[in-house]
């Protein structure tokens, strides 16, 4: 059975919640979205991309050696993936940094 009083809790919690956000601030757009990003905040960002996914690919080559008792084998692998996944970091980051309409979207019929 269906509980009469339940649509009117609903839309008593749905009211409730839409003020508590509103009083907030969590329904407003943000005001600083479009400020000016440093060159220098970027190219660091983008070295600190490379190095920490070539760090992160060095530990598990290394822990994957020590594991398997293999000493260059997983190093090598960590080191190339790592390094890749560092270029596709910093490849994503430019990505993000062009505006939504250079990125090769069809224009809507």
């Amino acid at each position: 059975m269906d509980d009469p009083g339940k649509a009117g809790r609903d839309a008593s919690f749905e009211a409730r919640l839409a003020a508590a956000r509103k009083r907030q601030g969590l329904d407003e757009p943000k005001a600083d979205t479009d400020r000016p990003v440093s060159p220098w905040g970027v190219g660091l960002r983008a070295g600190l991309e490379v190095a920490s996914a070539l760090a992160v690919g060095v530990g598990l080559g290394l822990a994957a050696d020590w594991w398997a008792g293999t000493r260059p084998l997983f190093l090598v692998a960590g080191v190339f993936l790592g390094g890749a996944a560092g270029i596709v970091n910093v490849y994503r980051l430019m990505l993000g940094r062009r505006g939504k309409k250079d990125l090769g979207t069809p224009p809507a019929a």
